[in-house]
């Protein structure tokens, strides 16, 4: 779900069309329109039919989306990048990633309305670098630099109002905190955006409320040791849109007490988010109570890659959409 794109991506990467998207301030349709008309296609095909992305095939979308942030229409950039090897197209990018290629470039577009980076270096300034922001992206930076989490909360609830939490979500939330994390790593400044930008988004979820279905519920937490509970807040608010019985659990649970939890609600389905390796472990499910019907075991987030959950036969949720889809159905 949440991911770092930059030229140093590693080749053995698998991301969503929905992340991929999002990582460079995308939408899911432009990445699927330049699929369908220039051939700038994912090159992964899971067993369960999904299309993903690897990380020559990121690189491929991160310098197609500058190209034509750079004034490219999308018909020349998308077709040029498809026409280069892998090697040119690392080679492109990392040419336009040169501080004295981003000084020139933000020069023309200094005051981008908080998406642009000053000077020459990368990030620099009140602003955040978004290849091909919308007015909404813009608008959601520009509050999140000035610490205006109110701005930021308004901003998020109302595109929930109007286009759903996962558009929401894919649009807005996770690009701005892919640019603030961007900035952060090139910087080390603005660890208080994103602590304005994570509770003023939390806050929009929270106030998803609507009535849902009966029965036994869908369970959604964090790994023990796992302090990142936003992806699952915008799961747990997709899906009551859909009308699903959800309990959030939140960020770091003990595996103890999800055993307890499960006892008690007796869940037809457990979903544990893990944002890094280190806090993905398949033995958070090993006391896990006996019932009838069995609780169906669901894993998400990157830091379930490469982990074995073969013993407790988890199904993998490769996106917000793949969850909902899976869970309400």
């Amino acid at each position: 779900m949440l991911m770092f794109v930059g030229p140093g991506i590693a080749e053995d990467v698998s991301v969503s069309v929905a992340s991929a998207a999002a990582s460079v301030g995308l939408t899911p349709a432009t990445l699927r329109t330049w699929d369908r008309r220039y051939g700038l296609s994912p090159s992964i095909r899971t067993q369960g039919g999904h299309r993903r992305y690897n990380g020559a095939d990121l690189i491929k979308v991160k310098l197609a989306a500058r190209l034509v942030e750079g004034g490219l229409p999308p018909a020349g950039a998308v077709g040029a990048v498809c026409d280069w090897s892998d090697a040119q197209c690392r080679e492109q990018l990392d040419a336009l990633d040169r501080p004295a290629t981003r000084a020139s470039s933000t020069r023309r577009s200094a005051d981008d309305e908080g998406t642009r980076g000053d000077g020459g270096r990368p990030g620099g300034g009140r602003t955040l670098a978004m290849a091909a922001a919308t007015t909404e992206q813009r608008g959601i930076a520009r509050a999140a630099m000035s610490l205006d989490g109110g701005r930021v909360r308004e901003i998020m609830a109302s595109a929930i109002a109007t286009r759903g939490t996962i558009a929401a979500w894919n649009e807005l939330a996770v690009p701005t905190l892919i640019a603030i994390g961007e900035r952060w790593a090139q910087t080390g400044e603005n660890t208080e955006v994103e602590h304005i930008a994570s509770l003023a988004f939390q806050q929009a979820l929270d106030g998803v409320q609507l009535p849902v279905n009966g029965g036994r519920p869908v369970i959604l937490a964090c790994a023990p040791g796992d302090p990142h509970g936003l992806p699952m807040l915008a799961l747990r608010a997709a899906l009551v849109e859909a009308g699903v019985n959800v309990v959030m659990l939140g960020a770091d649970l003990p595996a103890s007490a999800l055993a307890t939890a499960t006892e008690r609600l007796r869940p037809r389905a457990i979903v544990i988010w893990a944002t890094m390796p280190h806090h993905a472990n398949a033995s958070v499910f090993a006391d896990l109570p006996q019932q009838r019907p069995p609780a169906k075991i669901f894993i998400a987030g990157r830091g379930w890659e490469g982990i074995d959950t073969s013993s407790v036969q988890a199904t993998e949720l490769a996106s917000i959409e793949d969850a909902v889809e899976t869970l309400a159905a």
